[in-house]
């Protein structure tokens, strides 16, 4: 019987694909992984790519090919930083509060959570700064981002302190949510993590939202009570 072609199966490339985009993702995870844990041990500077690629388990070649460079490495562990601290499900909390100083103490616990999950990273950023520098920049111009959304939600519930405009509300709650304050707050003074949260949720309550009788006073005169 000939084979017309017509009982062909389907094609095998976007299996095959699939396959190879899965073993990379592997790979990158078992490299970040692998250097992660030596630049906690050894540091940055007294971390080789070959022990990397011994520690993952992978060719030296294969580390470069990946990444380029021990910074590059490097750069993607700083990178994952962001999703370290479950940050969609903090996310949804925030987003779900009414409440402006819940709002507050939700985002505070958020910032205290991911520093404190991103700490080694944090270690690794400090010692390879002169690497970083502009990745640093990017992280600090996303909080401020993110920071002047709920800033945004805050007027719009008119809840900032009378006369402090959303852009001095914003940079004011940008100078409080830096990392410096938290290592200075857990490393320097000795605070527990849970304690850096919630003077971290007080003091941005107190930097720009309104006294709760001038957020009643203002309700009343708005429902005519």
């Amino acid at each position: 019987m000939i084979d017309d072609g017509s009982r062909a199966g389907p094609p095998r490339r976007p299996y095959r694909s699939a396959v190879r985009v899965q073993q990379a993702a592997r790979t990158r995870e078992a490299i970040t992984a692998a250097a992660r844990a030596l630049f906690e041990m050894e540091g940055f500077a007294g971390t080789t790519i070959a022990a990397i690629a011994a520690r993952a388990g992978v060719s030296v070649q294969t580390v470069y090919a990946t990444f380029g460079t021990k910074a590059g490495v490097a750069r993607a562990i700083v990178e994952q930083m962001e999703e370290s601290a479950e940050a969609a499900d903090w996310r949804e909390r925030i987003g779900v509060e009414q409440d402006p100083e819940r709002i507050l103490e939700a985002f505070a616990r958020w910032t205290c959570a991911f520093f404190a999950a991103s700490r080694p990273s944090f270690a690794i950023a400090q010692e390879a700064m002169a690497e970083f520098s502009e990745l640093m920049v990017q992280g600090n111009e996303r909080r401020r981002q993110g920071l002047t959304s709920l800033v945004e939600r805050l007027a719009a519930q008119g809840s900032l302190r009378s006369g402090l405009s959303v852009e001095e509300a914003v940079d004011r709650a940008w100078l409080l949510t830096g990392v410096e304050t938290f290592i200075g707050a857990t490393r320097g003074c000795g605070w527990p993590e849970d304690a850096y949260a919630s003077w971290l949720a007080e003091t941005l309550a107190q930097q720009i939202l309104a006294p709760a009788s001038e957020t009643k006073g203002t309700r009343e005169q708005e429902t005519g009570g």
